[in-house]
């Protein structure tokens, strides 16, 4: 639902709906239980256009390579050093991989060091929770991969207007 204003009447939060949502906002009036609820700013979607054109990237490169696109995902991924840095005991590491890895293909764990009780490792997140500009790194990064090996890619011009969809929710 699209809110568009907001406003308080005595004990009450009264909000004001784009006339898109009113079949959501039904179907939430429908279904209410009272109860606590979080209310959070939407965050911009990302450009299916701009996710279609990396993973035809990735394939591009991958074929010409002789790699699967995956493989090209990730090491894109792993290069722009978007990860969280963790530790935890040995013992706890595989059932953390496998839920951290049934997110996406680009969720995966790269272990660093470890001692005798404890791994410490990056987790990297996958490009769906991307900002723009992490999104327009991740592109970057594919653009040059694929230059540096002879093949076409796309203008400027057609990746500022891919990112542009991207930073606007389309």
């Amino acid at each position: 639902m699209r809110i568009e204003d907001c406003k308080m009447e005595g004990n009450r939060l009264v909000l004001s709906l784009h006339r898109d949502g009113m079949v959501d906002a039904r179907r939430f009036l429908i279904h209410f239980k009272p109860g606590e609820y979080t209310l959070t700013k939407a965050k911009k979607k990302r450009s299916l256009d701009a996710n279609a054109k990396m993973w035809a990237l990735c394939r591009d490169i991958g074929a010409a390579i002789g790699e699967p696109a995956l493989n090209v995902y990730r090491r894109a991924l792993e290069e722009g050093n978007v990860f969280q840095p963790l530790g935890m005991q040995i013992d706890a590491l595989d059932r953390f991989k496998r839920a951290w890895e049934a997110n996406g293909d680009g969720w995966f764990i790269k272990v660093m060091s470890q001692d005798s009780t404890t791994v410490f490792f990056r987790a990297y997140y996958g490009s769906s929770t991307f900002t723009a500009q992490e999104m327009s790194d991740l592109i970057d990064r594919l653009i040059q991969d694929a230059k540096s090996i002879g093949l076409e890619t796309m203008s400027e011009r057609e990746k500022s207007l891919l990112l542009e969809d991207w930073g606007k929710g389309k």
